[in-house]
């Protein structure tokens, strides 16, 4: 069982080696900006339960920020890897 996984990841790994210098580039930038809100988010909701006086509506706006850095992160992934097909010629 422990050996389909390895095999399944080295598939995974051997597609992406072999993603076009741009694609990478652009899943690297979303990658990271992705991070950055979840980070924002995270941030402002821990300050709103611990230094703030809580506030439903900053709980509200940090939950929000937490679940559009997921949608960036996937519309990022989906989107580049989308161009990738449509735009890079393997041959």
């Amino acid at each position: 069982m422990q050996t389909d996984k390895t095999k399944n990841l080295e598939k995974i790994q051997s597609a992406f080696s072999k993603l076009d210098k741009n694609t990478k580039r652009v899943l690297k930038a979303g990658t990271i900006l992705a991070l950055v809100v979840l980070a924002a988010g995270t941030l402002l909701l821990l300050l709103n339960h611990t230094a703030f006086n809580y506030d439903p509506y900053i709980e509200y706006v940090s939950n929000s920020v937490i679940k559009a850095s997921f949608t960036i992160l996937a519309e990022v992934i989906i989107g580049s890897l989308l161009l990738d097909f449509v735009f890079c010629n393997k041959g």
